[in-house]
């Protein structure tokens, strides 16, 4: 079953999964926070600032009107971000590896899976970022 009434637990998963087209879910996405914005007790998780800045890194058009429902800015060390800009994606991903080690990734904090999702949206790495998203994110699909 899908909760639509929380932006993570939504309907919109399932463009993760493939299921859904993009303007599908930009309309779906722009819906749902029409909804949230209404609703002045909801407040913005980690899972669902991921999952939206997922979808946007994925071309979804989000309103401007929206922008200032949640605050994110990732933190990407000096050192990832000269190799995300020179192109060294192997490096990127084996930093990633370290970060996760031996650890399960329904296990890791909130943070650091911001972090890695963060980058994977810079590195444009959707196959791998989607599996990870699936994986944390409650799949109720």
């Amino acid at each position: 079953k899908i909760n639509n009434k929380v932006f993570h637990q939504s309907k919109l998963l399932n463009y993760f999964l493939n299921q859904t087209s993009l303007p599908r879910v930009e309309k779906e996405t722009n819906d749902l926070l029409k909804k949230i914005k209404k609703n002045k007790k909801y407040f913005f998780s980690k899972k669902d600032i991921i999952m939206i800045e997922s979808l946007k890194s994925d071309g979804v058009q989000v309103l401007k009107k929206y922008d200032k429902l949640y605050e994110h800015k990732p933190e990407v060390p000096v050192e990832i971000n000269s190799m995300i800009v020179n192109g060294e994606t192997g490096l990127v991903l084996l930093k990633l590896a370290n970060i996760v080690g031996e650890d399960e990734l329904e296990d890791i904090d909130l943070e650091s899976v911001s972090f890695i999702i963060s980058i994977l949206n810079e590195l444009n790495t959707v196959n791998l970022r989607n599996e990870i998203l699936l994986k944390v994110l409650p799949l109720k699909v």
